[in-house]
This record gives C-alpha cells, sequence and structure tokens, in this order.
C-alpha cells in the first residue's frame, strides 16, 4: 500500500507555466478532481491495468521518456522549457469529476492526497 501527500509551496494560479506530467496536472487550481479508471483488488491475484485513462490528458505511454535517457523532460505533454502553459482543459477529460475543497489541511493550500488503493477498493 502506498499513501501519498503532495503540496504546492505556492497558488498554480501565479504560475506562468502550469504544473504538467502525470502527477503535477492534479494542481491546475480549479477545485475539481478527476477519478479516472482503478484496478478491481478484490482478487487474491491482481494484474495492473488502470493507468488513469480519464483522469490525465491523453493516455499513459505519451508521458513515457527514452528508456536510454532517464532523466529526458521530453515527452508529448512536457512543459519543461515552456515560458508560458496553461493549465489542462479539465472538461475535456472523460473521468469521474467531482468538486473538493481546497486544503483538505484547514487552508488554501493545493494538495493532492491518494490512500492506498486497497484502502479505496476495500473501504478499509
Amino acid at each position: 500500500r502506498l499513501d501519498i501527500g503532495l503540496f504546492m509551496f505556492k497558488s498554480s494560479a501565479t504560475l506562468e507555466v502550469a504544473p504538467h506530467g502525470l502527477i503535477g496536472q492534479t494542481f491546475d487550481g480549479d477545485s475539481v478532481a478527476v477519478d479516472g479508471a482503478v484496478d478491481d483488488y478484490s482478487a487474491d491475484v491482481v494484474v495492473t491495468s488502470a493507468m488513469g485513462e480519464g483522469a490525465i490528458e491523453g493516455n499513459a505511454h505519451e508521458y513515457e521518456i527514452d528508456a536510454t535517457d532517464p532523466f529526458s523532460t521530453v515527452f508529448k505533454y512536457s512543459r519543461f522549457h515552456a515560458t508560458h502553459a496553461s493549465p489542462r482543459k479539465v472538461s475535456s477529460l472523460a473521468g469521474m469529476h467531482r468538486n473538493i475543497k481546497m486544503g483538505h489541511t484547514g487552508g488554501n493550500v493545493e494538495e493532492a492526497m491518494m490512500q492506498g488503493d486497497d484502502v479505496v477498493a476495500n473501504g478499509t
């Protein structure tokens, strides 16, 4: 199980280049969470197939970097060398959209939290 929490050091609204990548695009500043595909963990043996479809721009393969250059910043949705880039268009994502409150910790900090999939699947 993997539980993670990510927090922005400053508001994404103040950034010239919106966060990007599989995790960064979570911080688009719109207070809308988009839930993509998840695997079913109810079986004894699980083969992962879900790759966030519906919650990410494009598909997971478009975020892959060259295996011979593991520190590459080149992938379809990269903004590493951009001087201006708006956040993703959430309305174009097919996943389930739900409104969220900014800052589960009580403030107005943008954050993303994920409990292990076993918690989501089993309700534990």
